[in-house]
């Protein structure tokens, strides 16, 4: 629900649990454009809640934490060092 970013179903703040869920899914083949799609959700976000309450927005790190940070910290979308390191040096 904008401009207040929540979850149409729980009320929680939007990403809830189960929107970061079918996200994942519908994203997990493309976490690039997963990160692309979340990054404008954000810059929209920034503009909605300033404009309705400076103070119940959060602040910035914790907006970004909020739409960016947990794709990042999921399992899913890291990168092996590693493997990345091995696959260059094969190709």
């Amino acid at each position: 629900m904008q401009p207040l970013w929540l979850c149409r179903r729980c009320g929680q703040p939007w990403p809830c649990g189960a929107a970061k869920l079918a996200l994942a899914a519908e994203y997990r083949d493309s976490p690039v454009s997963l990160f692309l799609y979340l990054a404008s959700c954000l810059h929209d976000a920034i503009d909605d809640l300033h404009r309705v309450d400076t103070n119940e927005a959060g602040g910035a790190a914790s907006l970004f934490d909020r739409f960016l940070g947990w794709p990042a910290r999921t399992h899913a979308y890291r990168v092996n060092t590693a493997t990345a390191i091995g696959n260059e040096e094969t190709s």
